[in-house]
């Protein structure tokens, strides 16, 4: 019997654009693979509002049944989507954990069994940060991790948008590409924040910017960071791009914003938890980071600061692009998908 080629999947949702990266990376193969984002549409305040919700739920079930009769196979990358979308899935449907389903849905009472029986039915499991393998193991041992793909930079670098523009007039900046909350170590980076608006100060000295997106935002303006409104994600990677350094979040883990700026071949400063950057896949073994896994989950806001300012004193950066091309390009992504796809006999 022949290997399956994989020709015909349908993604089913589209977090941090991963199956649309896939998608194009599975198109440079010669695959056709389609992707179905999950519909979304405001809570409903009024019975009129209700019906219009119901009106998209009924287009969107359309869509969805048309891209399953075209598709031989479904990739899903939601767990929750199964409680209306699971008559698509079939019995043997790949399954693509990114975070919330199996970091914090498993354990609510409303949705551990859904997320543990769709987790145990799958043919096979994936999982995109290293901090979900404790979370999956249990459930799944032979779970797969696909390092979260991001684009790659083509042309020229790009000039930093209108907002960013505006606001530092071609003064360098220092970068906060995360969102300002809890679950991305929101409070520690506000602290990093206070402790470089005092270290990196001056008419002359970089400007700490951010965007203006999470519950915190505004305590980190008030700690000195100079918010821009959140953007589409081209100008976000322009913005990274334009940076002098960028500071990532504080959960321990690199994730779509951090890897942009790597790809950008931006000095990127950023604790790494040693606990899951083990080695135990390429990906997780001494990742050209600042502060790193040499710097842990226990570095203080001063430590950090300290790194940043040796950099602001250095040449420019060293080159990470390449790092990013070998494990987080769409590419890299692609083929350990299709090497999980072919171990489990999908």
């Amino acid at each position: 019997m022949s290997q399956p080629d994989y020709s015909s999947v349908l993604h089913l949702s589209d977090p941090a654009f991963t199956a649309t990266l896939l998608r194009r990376a599975a198109a440079e193969t010669g695959r056709r693979w389609e992707v179905l984002p999950l519909a979304t549409a405001p809570a409903p305040t009024s019975a009129s509002a209700l019906a219009v919700k119901a009106v998209r739920g009924l287009r969107w079930e359309a869509r969805l049944a048309g891209a399953r009769a075209r598709a031989r196979r479904v990739h899903v990358h939601s767990v929750l989507a199964r409680r209306h979308a699971g008559w698509a899935f079939g019995r043997r449907f790949a399954l693509h954990l990114h975070g919330t389903d199996i970091r914090t849905n498993q354990y609510l009472e409303q949705h551990r069994q859904l997320v543990r029986e769709t987790v145990g039915r799958a043919q096979v499991v994936f999982y995109s940060t290293p901090d979900l393998r404790e979370h999956v193991a249990p459930l799944r041992e032979d779970a797969r991790l696909v390092p979260v793909p991001v684009p790659l930079p083509e042309g020229p670098r790009p000039q930093p948008p209108a907002p960013i523009a505006a606001l530092t007039g071609g003064r360098d900046y220092l970068f906060f590409p995360s969102r300002w909350e809890e679950v991305k170590g929101g409070a520690r980076q506000i602290a990093v924040a206070r402790e470089l608006s005092r270290a990196v100060a001056g008419d002359s000295a970089p400007l700490l910017v951010g965007l203006d997106w999470g519950p915190l935002a505004q305590e980190a303006a008030a700690a000195g960071v100079h918010l821009v409104p959140k953007m589409p994600h081209a100008q976000f990677r322009a913005a990274v791009a334009g940076a002098r350094l960028c500071i990532g979040q504080f959960a321990g883990i690199l994730s779509a914003s951090e890897l942009d700026a790597l790809a950008a071949d931006v000095p990127l400063v950023a604790p790494l938890n040693p606990e899951w950057y083990d080695a135990s896949h390429p990906s997780l073994a001494v990742p050209p980071v600042l502060g790193g896994v040499d710097l842990g989950m226990t570095g203080s806001p001063a430590d950090i600061a300290d790194i940043v300012t040796e950099e602001l004193g250095s040449p420019a950066g060293r080159p990470t692009l390449d790092w990013v091309r070998e494990h987080h390009s769409p590419q890299a992504a692609l083929e350990e998908v299709l090497r999980g796809y072919r171990d489990s006999g999908w």
